[in-house]
Formats: C-alpha cells, sequence, structure tokens
C-alpha cells in the first residue's frame, strides 16, 4: 500500500477520534483559533493534497458523518482533468515494468542513475527534469493511467466548498517553486488564487508547498500572493509561534497506525498526533509527495 493513503474504514476510525479530542477545523479557521486562543481544546486540521476524487469520493462522507470540516489543496490548472498527473502516470509505469534492466537502461538514459528504482523514488529523482523530459521518461516506460488517480472537478470543490470545507492552493501545476525564477514563481501563486478563485467564488487563503520545497524566497512570494498561511512537509506539532507559512503537519500510513490483524489502532494514532511514535520510532519526513494526505 503506498505511504499516506488509508481506507475509509481507517480514515472514519481516526475522525471519530478527533472530533472527540479536537477542535477540528478548516486549517484557516484553525491556524487563527489557535494563535487566538479562543479555544478550550486542542486544535487540529486535516488537510488533503492535490485534489483527488477519492478525497470527494470517499473521504467527505466521513467527514460529514463526523461533523468534521477539512481543507483540501487543489492544483488549480489540473482541476477536472481526464488523465492523471504526470507523477501518478510515473509511479504507475515504473511500477508496471517487470523487465528491471530495462528499467535500469530507461532511467540511466534519462540521467536517473539510482540504485533503488521504487516508484516513489523515480518520481522523486523525476522531479528534478523538466516537463518535456518528464512526459519523455513516462512514454519510454509506458504510460499507465488508472481511474483511481482521477481528479476532482469543478462541480465537485464547489459542493465541498458549501459543506463548509476549505479549498486551498496548491500551486498552478505543482512545480517545485524553490527551482522557478521570480516571475514563474509569481505565475504559480498569483495565477492558482486566481483560477480557484474564477472557480469557487473565493480567493483561497491556504497554501501549500508541493513536495513541501520552500525557502524564504517562496514564503515571502506565498505572503505576497495573498496567502495567510502555507504547509510543509515537516512532521510535528504547531505551537501558537509557529510561523503560519510554514506549519508543519504529520503525514497518516495505515500501515504503521494498525494492530496486529490489520485494524486502526486509535492508541497508535494519539502516539502520531503527540509526537511520541515519532521519538519512539525515529520517524522523519517522508520522502517523497503525498499521493493522499
Amino acid at each position: 500500500m503506498p505511504d499516506l493513503v488509508v481506507t475509509p474504514a481507517a480514515f472514519r476510525s481516526h475522525c471519530q477520534l478527533l472530533a472527540r479530542k479536537f477542535d477540528v477545523l478548516p486549517l484557516s479557521e484553525a491556524v487563527e483559533r489557535y494563535v487566538s486562543s479562543e479555544s478550550s481544546r486542542p486544535v487540529a486540521a486535516i488537510t488533503f493534497d492535490d485534489g483527488y476524487r477519492d478525497n470527494y469520493e470517499h473521504a467527505a462522507p466521513i467527514l460529514d458523518t463526523s461533523g468534521l470540516r477539512a481543507t483540501f489543496y487543489v492544483v488549480s490548472d489540473l482541476v477536472g482533468a481526464e488523465g492523471s498527473t504526470w507523477y501518478d502516470r510515473l509511479a504507475r509505469a515504473v511500477q508496471g515494468h517487470s523487465d528491471r534492466s530495462r528499467l535500469t537502461s530507461i532511467l540511466r538514459d534519462a540521467a536517473l542513475d539510482m540504485e533503488e528504482a521504487t516508484p516513489a523514488a523515480v518520481v522523486q529523482a523525476a522531479k528534478t527534469l523538466d516537463a518535456d523530459s518528464q512526459l519523455a521518461l513516462i512514454e519510454a516506460l509506458g504510460s499507465r493511467d488508472a481511474a483511481i488517480d482521477r481528479l476532482m472537478d469543478p462541480a465537485q470543490l464547489l459542493e465541498l466548498q458549501s459543506a463548509g470545507h476549505e479549498i486551498g492552493s496548491h500551486t498552478r501545476s505543482h512545480a517545485i517553486l524553490p527551482r522557478l525564477s521570480d516571475e514563474d514563481l509569481r505565475a504559480e501563486l498569483a495565477g492558482s488564487r486566481v483560477a480557484l478563485e474564477e472557480l469557487l467564488g473565493r480567493a483561497p487563503r491556504a497554501f501549500c508547498y508541493p513536495n513541501g520545497d520552500h525557502d524564504q524566497r517562496t514564503a515571502n512570494a506565498v505572503a505576497a500572493a495573498g496567502y495567510t498561511s502555507a504547509t510543509t512537509m515537516e512532521p510535528g506539532i504547531n505551537e501558537p509561534a509557529q510561523d503560519p507559512l510554514r506549519l508543519k503537519r504529520w503525514f497518516i500510513h495505515e500501515g504503521r497506525l494498525t494492530r496486529t490483524g490489520g485494524k486502526p489502532s486509535r492508541t497508535l494514532l494519539r502516539m502520531e498526533l503527540t509526537g511520541l511514535a515519532s521519538r519512539l520510532f525515529g520517524r522523519d519526513r517522508p520522502r517523497h509527495p503525498p499521493r493522499r494526505a
């Protein structure tokens, strides 16, 4: 099972625990509540990256049943796209490639000389390539597309927003921001915000760095584009003094939150959320971006 993907049953268990122990709010509201110290209980936010359709089909009904609202970060240029993202297609192509020696040769030709060619590792390495090289690599491996990787369309995003969920920005194209010129950086940030405002009638306040990659220049650009918060891939608990443009998150992994027999463990989830699991098991940030968050 890929990292950062959970079953509906596990997610339902997680939501039930969060509803009992936390004030769970969309990210922007959670930041405001936490900074103002208006909440008598711990404050939490549930976030989803990329805008996958399974967020709408499976996660949203569970959130509704639990009385919770979440934040969905979407890539504005990909809203309603017919096919999968390039990184999902690449991961599927690597996963389905049976000739490992041929795979190694293709990766080497693409200047990706890797010791372990797992789907996640190849996608992470391919982020250093330009768009044309990424597409050429996918075609060389044999393009793979799957219905499970489909993204939400405008109507689904509007329905989520109407239900009280927050739609945030994940850039226009999921570009790795520190690598961009100042002009391209502004286009990714401001362009996504304008596009989502036109689509949803409301400009997003919440932003998520693709791959978690950011620096001072990108954080300044995020603020200049009008966003009031931004999430990273750094694990941890956010204290009231935390920079709202560098918020930490815990990434939820099905395998490490289930007890013997495969059932979700609320004890393990509590350990994850408090940071105890990280201290006990020495867990670090994910090595690749979340397919589901």
